[in-house]
Order: structure tokens, then C-alpha cells, then sequence
């Protein structure tokens, strides 16, 4: 029995792309939740192929073909609808992420201040969120683990996973190793402010794309009734034909 289990979940997991599995972990969904959505997927291919087939079948038997190239569409098109998902996740986590290291700059210049303590200040001043759940896990990391770096690149994936946030969480572990050396403060903050800016013309650029995406919208939904029409009049000319 548990065998049987074990070869249906991997089945489900063979079928999917080979990143899609990564990609729902780092939103938080388990293997449960991907099998689930597996199954919902296909049974909409399914239900694209069997309205295409017949669909098709009453018009034609070329047109037929219309079923199997359906179901691939909407099977893509949930994967699709993932990744745009996944795009925007990593969109906000990395605008929390340049929060909380802009803010964080001000508390290490503070007199006679140490990084647990300025990361304290920052749990008290933080949001509820997936950053603050990863700083309180960081804070526990540099009591159980003082002179590792492994509390600060993971504190990195979970709240952002770019390159940008490596490079400054392995940083700021350089500055708590150095003595809290005031050169690293100033580096850190040049870091910061170069990520804030990058976010802001992110955020433009998403909204530009956005705008420049609305006339093609409005321009693909006029096609709409003329490809209704057209496809009426050809239904009507082999009927004609047949008659």
C-alpha cells in the first residue's frame, strides 16, 4: 500500500517541470500542495482536450485537432500563471528586504551599539511578515551559533534569496567579525541605498510594463467578435457545401 502511494506522488512529480517543485518550496508550499495542483491541472487539460474534440468534431475532422493543442495550452498556461506568481513573490520579498536594510543602518551608528542589539530594535520595528519571522530565526542562529555565517546566508535566502542580499548579510557577519569596524557601517550603507534605488526603478519598470501591456490587451479583446464572425460564416459555408 504504501508503495502504491509512493509511486502515484511520483508520478505527479514526473509531469511537472523541473524547477516547478523548487520554485513552490521557496513560496512555502509542500509536496502535498503540488500534487494537489498537479491534479487540478490535468483534469483541466483533460476538460480543454474532450471541448476541443468535440467541438471540433462538429464542425470538422481537422479542426479536431483543436483538442489536443487546447489541452497543452492549458496546461502551460498553469505553469505560466505559476512563475508570474513566483515573480511577484520575489518582487516583494526583495522591497521588504531593502526595508529592513535601510533601516537597520541608523541603529549600528547608534553610540556604543552591537549588531544583536540593533537587530533587536529591528524585530521590535518590523512589520509582521516573512522577514521578521527570519530575523527572529537569525537572532536564535547568532545566540546557538556566534562566529558561524551559516544564520546569516540563511536569514538571506528565507528573506529575499538574491544575490544582493548575500552579499550583504556576508557583509554585515564581516563587520560583527572585525570588531564592528565603522568602514563596513559605511559600506553597508552605500549597499543599501544602491538596492533601494535598484527597487524604485524595478517598481517602475514593473509599472511601465504593466501600461505598455494595456493597448495590446484592448487591441487582442476587438479581435474577439471578429473571430466569432468569421467562424460563424465558415460553419455556415460547410454547411452549405454539405447541403
Amino acid at each position: 500500500m504504501t508503495t502504491e502511494v509512493s509511486e502515484r506522488k511520483n508520478f505527479w512529480l514526473k509531469i511537472a517541470e523541473s524547477n516547478l517543485a523548487t520554485i513552490l518550496d521557496n513560496m512555502g508550499y509542500n509536496q502535498e500542495w503540488l500534487i494537489r495542483f498537479q491534479k487540478k491541472r490535468l483534469l483541466r487539460a483533460i476538460i480543454a482536450f474532450a471541448l476541443g474534440t468535440v467541438v471540433g468534431a462538429l464542425i470538422s475532422t481537422w479542426i479536431m485537432l483543436i483538442g489536443p493543442v487546447l489541452a497543452v495550452f492549458v496546461w502551460s498556461l498553469e505553469y505560466r500563471r505559476i512563475l508570474a506568481a513566483y515573480k511577484k513573490y520575489q518582487y516583494q520579498n526583495e522591497l521588504q528586504f531593502n526595508k529592513f536594510s535601510r533601516m537597520l543602518i541608523p541603529f549600528l551608528r547608534e553610540t556604543n551599539a552591537n549588531l544583536y542589539s540593533a537587530l533587536n530594535k529591528m524585530l521590535k520595528r518590523m512589520d509582521e511578515g516573512h522577514v521578521k519571522d527570519a530575523l527572529k530565526r537569525l537572532l536564535i542562529g547568532m545566540n546557538d551559533q556566534p562566529n558561524s555565517e551559516e544564520p546569516f546566508r540563511t536569514f538571506a535566502n528565507e528573506a529575499s534569496g538574491t544575490d544582493r542580499a548575500m552579499l550583504f548579510m556576508m557583509t554585515l557577519f564581516d563587520y560583527q567579525q572585525s570588531s564592528y569596524d565603522t568602514s563596513i557601517i559605511n559600506e553597508l550603507g552605500q549597499m543599501a541605498s544602491k538596492q533601494l534605488f535598484d527597487g524604485v526603478r524595478e517598481i517602475a519598470d514593473y509599472k511601465l510594463r504593466k501600461f505598455s501591456m494595456f493597448p495590446t490587451k484592448i487591441t487582442m479583446a476587438s479581435f474577439i467578435p471578429i473571430i466569432g464572425y468569421a467562424v460563424a460564416n465558415l460553419i455556415d459555408a460547410i454547411s452549405k457545401i454539405n447541403l
